[in-house]
Order: C-alpha cells, then structure tokens, then sequence
C-alpha cells in the first residue's frame, strides 16, 4: 500500500475525538452510556489507525474498520438533527466525514496497486 500516514493520523484524531466526547458526556451527564458508546468507538478508531500504520498487511482490516465505525458514528449524530444543530453533532458527522473519505481514497488507491 501506499503511504497511509495520512489516513492514519485522521482515523487516530477521529478517534480521540470520540474517546474524549464520550468521557466528557460521562463526566458531565452523568451518561454511562456516552461512556461506552464514546470510549469504545474511540477506541476501536485507535485500533483502526495502529493497524492502518503498522504494516501493509494489516492496513485494509483497519481501513475497514474505520470506515464502518465512522458510518456508524455518522448515523448517530445525523438522526439527533432533527432536534436542532447541536456543536457536538456537527464535530463528530465532520470528523466522521473526514474518517470515512480518508479510509475510503486509501482502499481505492491499495486496490489499484
């Protein structure tokens, strides 16, 4: 594969974002539910991006992986616009976004190699 240092870095980001979304909701609400659903995507986002980067192998089940977390995440922010356009749901459909198209140009550029 290509390099995938960018991809990468945007799937890590992506994922702390999401780990420390999640922490802040437990912390501020009260939500063990953000808690979960925020640390435990946020952390497989890491994941995603540790294997994105580690070796070529490894970099498409990562890819993969940050590509079905982000649509995910994505979906579950969108459906709350319905209530109003909140600054959280904005960062995270963005980042997901961001995740999602990164993930995605990279498999597209590994299946042409």
């Amino acid at each position: 594969m290509t390099s995938l240092k960018v991809p990468a870095a945007l799937i890590a980001v992506y994922g702390l974002v999401a780990l420390i979304g999640g922490t802040i909701g437990f912390v501020k609400a009260g939500s063990v539910a953000s808690l979960i659903a925020g640390g435990g995507s946020g952390l497989i986002l890491l994941v995603a991006a540790g294997l994105v980067a580690k070796k070529p192998e490894s970099a498409r089940v990562g890819l993969i992986i940050a590509l079905v977390v982000s649509v995910l995440l994505i979906g579950r922010f969108a459906s709350t616009l319905g209530k109003g356009v909140s600054p959280i749901a904005i960062v995270m459909i963005t980042g997901g976004l961001v995740a999602l198209v990164a993930s995605a140009m990279a498999l597209a550029r590994a299946r042409r190699a």
